[in-house]
């Protein structure tokens, strides 16, 4: 069955108001998260270590302008992610509310490019030739490693939240088809 029929389907079956407010209920609170106490430390952390980093980026893209472009085309490009960074945190603070479908996707991909170009900097600017250069490439595969598990375990938590709203889907639509068929049953004598 193509999706666009199964669709119409769908949208052709009569609406419980009750079902669907009571699913949308569910869906919503399964996405949206309340941030805890532990978790608005965490973002305020997360908020004010992004916005120093950006600062500092700033400060010595600024400072080493005359230096290698390559160089200072990574400290802004790191600034202004990390800028973006305390931006994301901010708002989530500012909200009060981490919508788990959005934010953390966001997040963890910021986090990825973030990485992915710092280790590719160290690459281009220390080369592999020297003691020096290896070293910064082994911490930034570091780097590259936690920043890789963060982005796979919220693909995994992605994918729950995909699979649990569908299952929601499913438990609404057959609550409606049973209250159908309770409907259809004849009464007992």
């Amino acid at each position: 069955m193509s999706e666009s029929l199964r669709d119409k389907l769908i949208a052709a079956e009569p609406e419980d108001p009750a079902l669907r407010g009571e699913y949308e209920r569910r869906v919503q609170a399964m996405l949206e998260m309340p941030l805890t106490v532990p978790r608005k430390l965490g973002f305020s952390f997360a908020a004010l270590a992004s916005a120093a980093t950006a600062i500092l980026a700033g400060v010595l893209a600024v400072r080493m302008r005359g230096g290698p472009p390559l160089l200072v085309g990574e400290l802004v490009v790191g600034g202004v992610l990390a800028a973006v960074g305390a931006g994301l945190a901010g708002r989530v603070l500012a909200r009060g509310t981490l919508y788990r479908d959005r934010d953390t996707n966001v997040m963890a991909g910021l986090i990825w490019v973030f990485v992915v170009l710092m280790v590719t900097g160290f690459v281009l600017l220390f080369g592999t030739d020297t003691i020096r250069g290896v070293g910064m490439i082994a911490v930034g595969l570091l780097f590259l490693v936690g920043a890789g598990v963060m982005l796979l375990r919220t693909t995994v938590e992605r994918s729950e939240l995909h699979t649990r709203e569908k299952l929601l889907e499913m438990e609404l639509r057959l609550t409606r088809i049973a209250e159908e068929l309770t409907k259809l049953r004849p009464p007992k004598p």
